[in-house]
């Protein structure tokens, strides 16, 4: 094999080394979260500062890792899946980082933004979401399909918060409603998926999942019907909106069928796939060049 054959094999194994770590750290989810943000921001044309963004990106990694280190602690023995590893080995670390950045969230909230509306709807909102997991861990087996919807809907809420408080101009535009029903079908979509994908880690780690509650050819066939429900409503979106939303349209539609053309590949490995819905959702960073 030749010298340079060598090093990109090498190269590409580090790289694929290091991109497990920022998936396992939940990076990826905290970038798409911020480039969710920056969508409805363009949409809605209202200004946000880096504070904002900073805000939204440690309070999604703070939840998501929150969130991890509970199912890690859960599980009796080594965890089967690689990210619930990660979050068993690196526990103490990890609960130190999440305490750091709760003192970092509080220290930007009162030097940059005080409590303002925004820091009171966030700070509800974060207490929602905390008070959901909480819930849905202890006392949530028999609404355990409510799950996978409650989280999509408090992560879109989460992306869209900013951008609708600093809008000023009156009412909304009818845009703003039709993309966010978009954006949370997607959402509700990406976590059945992801939950229908790890259903053999979750029933050998003991996790409640949807999955493995109400059956696997029910979660199929939800989602085959999620599939047509936003292919249709994306088409007709594109029939609806005037042309000067059809770039959002357009990063919107590209994001989905991403995650249907994963759903429709079952022989890709799990964490290819997940790597794919995942990553995607940084796709509206575009907008930063235009």
């Amino acid at each position: 094999m030749c010298k340079d054959c060598i090093f990109t094999l090498v190269f590409l194994q580090k790289l694929s080394k290091y991109y497990n770590f920022f998936q396992w750290l939940s990076l990826d989810v905290v970038l798409g979260a911020c480039a969710g943000m920056l969508f409805f921001q363009r949409l809605l044309e209202v200004e946000l500062t880096w504070v904002e963004y900073l805000l939204l990106a440690l309070a999604v990694w703070g939840i998501y890792t929150f969130d991890h280190l509970m199912d890690a602690k859960n599980i009796k023995g080594r965890a089967s899946s690689a990210r619930h590893l990660f979050h068993q080995v690196h526990f103490n670390k990890l609960l130190v980082w999440l305490i750091l950045v709760g003192i970092l969230g509080g220290y930007l909230v009162w030097n940059y933004v005080h409590f303002s509306g925004i820091i009171t709807f966030g700070i509800i909102l974060g207490l929602l979401i905390v008070g959901n997991i909480l819930f849905l861990k202890f006392y949530g087996k028999k609404i355990i399909f409510l799950k996978e919807f409650s989280t999509a809907g408090f992560y879109t809420l989460g992306i869209v918060l900013a951008p609708w408080i600093r809008y000023t101009k009156g009412p909304f535009p009818t845009v703003f409603w039709l993309m966010i029903l978009g954006y949370l079908l997607m959402a509700w979509f990406n976590l059945l998926l992801l939950s229908y994908l790890d259903k053999h880690s979750d029933q050998r780690d003991q996790l409640t999942s949807i999955v493995n509650s109400i059956g696997t050819g029910k979660i199929k066939s939800l989602l085959n019907c999620l599939v047509g429900v936003e292919l249709v409503y994306l088409a007709a979106l594109a029939i609806y909106l005037p042309s000067y939303y059809y770039m959002h349209l357009v990063l919107l539609t590209i994001m989905f069928l991403v995650h249907a053309i994963a759903f429709f590949q079952p022989y890709l490995k799990k964490e290819k796939i997940r790597r794919r819905i995942d990553g995607i959702y940084m796709l509206p960073l575009i907008l930063l060049l235009l």
